[in-house]
């Protein structure tokens, strides 16, 4: 997740669809009345003290199918601004969440976490006082959902109850979200009556090298391997370039251009793991700048058009062969710079970017990538650090320390202030919600083959998950948590990040529709209990 949303992309793949634009306040979209205004509810910033303090919490709402009696769906917009989700997920016709609210005849509504967006009691920047991130926690962010839900109530239908005594409601979230949805009906059962949890990676861990291990397995598993075979082989040569003073900044600035070589051999090997962040939400395919191009020059002989075999070109013509096609790739400036705030020119000196810089140690200024770095910092951890082992596709500079390092460098005074931990407490974060041992009854998780966050998700088969743990799709009856050796859950094969949101993906309609006839069943038991 220190690669999440910021410097990498963890769940604005979930958060929006894949063909979606990013919304901007220059863009103006023509959002139904019925989910058109912005509306806040004033929330405590701190639910367990006696801090007086509160903030504006932004929502959004869909009301147009509500029939009395049916659900409230709300989808958490996780670790970023929520306006994206409303056009994506509220008024366009394709999105499934839109669909699943139709089809119950329920209320959809879109929810900004706190410390995002405009859902904060301050301004979030790189000079924002640490003291005021001390509010944002999973805790108190899990606190937040039955403070308003307990409290809600919608104009067009005053004499109606749709807070959770009388209005069951339903929480959907993939990624962060997703742990967020099961974490939250475990919490708070009597306010969340069931919830559809996508990707959700619930072990929290520091070491998440592991993430890149998925990339690798995906690529080979959708025909790259001649691809990852030259990327190893790349790796060892840069490696083996950058541990020289002689040629540390010749190959920094081979890739990058000008000023590229005055940066640290860590934060330029962290750079070159950008190509990979476009995986989890679309694999090799999505936006020009993909996995699909990336492989596709790599193991082209530019001399001959010629396409390598499974080995690859490194095994004949060398790893100098390959790390120059890497370096010449003309999309990974590109990819560089949307990833973080620079402007390097790249192998061919792309003037167009504008003045140089090419700054890759600065902190991430993006005032999501503040909030997000902090929890991550703080609790979760997920270190995206090199895969270091047989298939190593990450430099080994790009260490466990460098991205620990990174907290430092965001929260100067995080040490020093107490409020960051050395090290990111996941020990205390799997004690206090349960890490692999959750099981929350009415709860459904579902998850792709290829999707890096899998890996510490109930879905894992890694070496280190449980064993013995089997996925079921036999409906538990409500109430009923499953035993700990199944999940109630679904497996898309061949798929990453969030792809049962996807009406695009032919098996994540078989994940949704696994849910709402769980969801049907389920509510039947609500009824009674309200009848």
């Amino acid at each position: 997740m220190c690669r999440g949303l910021w410097n990498g992309v963890w769940s604005s793949y979930c958060a929006k669809s894949s063909t979606d634009f990013s919304a901007s306040p220059n863009i103006s979209v023509d959002w139904p009345s019925s989910c058109r205004n912005t509306v806040t509810h004033i929330l405590p910033l701190d639910h367990f003290g006696n801090h007086p303090g509160t903030f504006k919490n932004r929502y959004w709402v869909l009301e147009e199918f509500y029939q009395p009696g049916n659900p409230v769906f709300l989808f958490d917009a996780g670790e970023g601004n929520g306006e994206p989700s409303v056009q994506n997920r509220l008024v366009n016709n394709t999105s499934f969440f839109r669909q699943m609210v139709q089809e119950f005849n329920g209320i959809g509504i879109i929810w900004e976490h706190r410390y995002y967006g405009a859902s904060s009691h301050v301004n979030i920047s790189l000079s924002t006082p640490v003291e005021e991130f001390r509010w944002l926690n999973t805790a108190q962010a899990l606190a937040d959902v039955p403070a308003f839900a307990n409290n809600f109530s919608l104009h067009n239908f005053p004499n109606i109850d749709l807070t959770p005594i009388s209005t069951p409601w339903i929480f959907v979230g993939g990624s962060y979200p997703g742990t967020r949805a099961a974490l939250v009906r475990e919490k708070y059962p009597e306010t969340i009556f069931a919830s559809f949890s996508s990707s959700a990676p619930v072990q929290a861990q520091i070491d998440m090298s592991v993430y890149f291990e998925q990339v690798y397995r995906g690529l080979n598993g959708l025909g790259f391997k001649n691809c990852t075979k030259d990327i190893v082989a790349a790796i060892e040569y840069i490696d083996g370039q950058l541990s020289r003073e002689d040629t540390s900044a010749a190959i920094k600035k081979q890739y990058l251009g000008i000023g590229a070589e005055k940066n640290s051999n860590e934060g330029f090997a962290d750079v070159l793991t950008y190509i990979y962040y476009s995986w989890q939400g679309s694999e090799a395919e999505g936006s020009p700048a993909n996995m699909r191009s990336f492989c596709d020059w790599i193991s082209t002989n530019p001399e001959t058009g010629e396409v390598s075999g499974e080995d690859g070109w490194a095994k004949s013509k060398g790893a100098k062969f390959t790390s120059d096609r890497w370096a010449t790739w003309p999309d990974f400036g590109t990819v560089v710079n949307y990833y973080t705030p620079t402007r390097c020119v790249g192998y061919y000196g792309n003037s167009t970017v504008g003045p140089p810089n090419c700054r890759l140690d600065d902190p991430f200024p993006d005032p999501a990538a503040v909030s997000w770095t902090y929890q991550y910092c703080s609790e979760w951890g997920y270190f995206q650090s090199s895969n270091r082992g047989p298939n190593p596709i990450v430099s080994s500079y790009n260490s466990l320390k460098h991205q620990q390092d990174i907290c430092y460098r965001q929260f100067p005074k995080g040490l020093s202030s107490g409020l960051l931990p050395q090290r990111p407490d996941v020990d205390k974060v799997n004690r206090e919600y349960g890490g692999w041992n959750l099981r929350p009854s009415n709860v459904f998780f579902s998850g792709g083959e290829y999707d890096p966050w899998r890996t510490v998700s109930l879905l894992s088969d890694e070496p280190w998950a449980p064993k013995g743990i089997g996925l079921t799709q036999d409906i538990p009856e409500e109430g009923i948590s499953t035993p700990r050796d199944k999940v109630f859950g679904y497996l898309l094969k061949g798929a990453a990040h969030c792809f049962d949101f996807r009406t695009t993906w032919p098996d994540g309609e078989n994940s949704r529709k696994i849910f709402t006839t769980a969801l049907r069943k389920w509510l039947g038991s609500f009824k009674k209990k309200t009848n």
